[in-house]
């Protein structure tokens, strides 16, 4: 048994693209090598992800992630400011994003305290 698969309808604007590429990129906007090029607001949902799963991806994954895991500043040949993510950390990016999709519900408090106890 499978899950349903989803399906989006519609492209992905992220208006922090700079203006030398195409704004309906979800965030995503190249590949650098084995990294991906990434806009700032891609980079503030990965880490907001980060703060709604961490512990249920801890749990899963056996992966504790922290704000920026696997992401660093990158400037581009037009000078703008983005951010490279590694080809890991853009699979667990994937994971998190398709959980949120999914309705999955997000770490609840009881879970982040005892957390922050064990830790």
């Amino acid at each position: 048994m499978t899950p349903n698969k989803i399906q989006d309808d519609k492209s992905s604007y992220d208006a922090t693209t700079p203006k030398q590429y195409d704004k309906d990129n979800g965030g995503l906007i190249s590949f650098v090598g084995d990294d991906a090029l990434i806009t700032r607001q891609a980079r503030e949902r990965y880490n907001n992800l980060i703060k709604m799963y961490r512990i249920k991806f801890k749990k899963e994954k056996a992966i504790d992630l922290v704000e920026d895991s696997g992401v660093k500043s990158y400037k581009d040949s037009f000078g703008n400011e983005l951010f490279l993510i590694n080809s890991e950390h853009l699979v667990y990016f994937g994971v998190m994003n398709s959980w949120l999709k999914e309705k999955v519900p997000q770490d609840n408090i009881l879970d982040k305290t005892i957390d922050k106890i064990n830790n």
